[in-house]
């Protein structure tokens, strides 16, 4: 009887928790999420690229987007200028560089867009998600060592 139990219960965590998590919305800046108008920005879970700042605002935390929490981030429409980094591999042992990127970007009011690397340009791009074309891409500004020192966006 408790064999049973127990493996109905491993059998109901084993389920549940391989469940993904809910879909993280973010604000930057004061931007509602409720707002029709504002922009959202989706971060790609399959080549996700780290979102630093915003108009030279530092973000108060990384989010870095996966298959099991992806992150979207909601931002008042206008010219914007994005701080990017790509994610460092988990392996410490490895010398590795950090890439920082500037995206500049006039986002529509109301539209939705998808923040990604392109392993093709091995850079970001910013797409719209509607139309599917690109809208702008990010330039390589610094390249430290990640025991180093952080990104130069300046």
């Amino acid at each position: 009887m408790r064999f049973r139990r127990f493996v109905l219960l491993t059998l109901t965590l084993a389920l549940h928790g391989c469940v993904a998590l809910t879909r993280g919305i973010v604000p930057v800046d004061g931007a509602d999420p409720a707002d029709t108008g504002a922009v959202r920005l989706d971060i790609d879970t399959d080549h996700p690229v780290l979102l630093r700042a915003v108009d030279g605002k530092p973000l108060p935390g990384v989010q870095v987007s996966s298959r099991a929490r992806a992150f979207s981030y909601v931002l008042h429409p206008g010219d914007r200028v994005l701080w990017l980094s790509d994610a460092p591999y988990g392996f410490p042992f490895l010398p590795q560089r950090l890439k920082c990127y500037v995206l500049r970007a006039d986002l529509a009011a109301g539209a939705r867009y998808l923040l990604r690397i392109d392993d093709a340009m091995r850079r970001p791009v910013l797409i719209d998600a509607m139309q599917q074309n690109t809208v702008a891409e990010g330039v390589l500004v610094d390249e430290p060592l990640v025991y180093e020192r952080g990104c130069r966006w300046q």
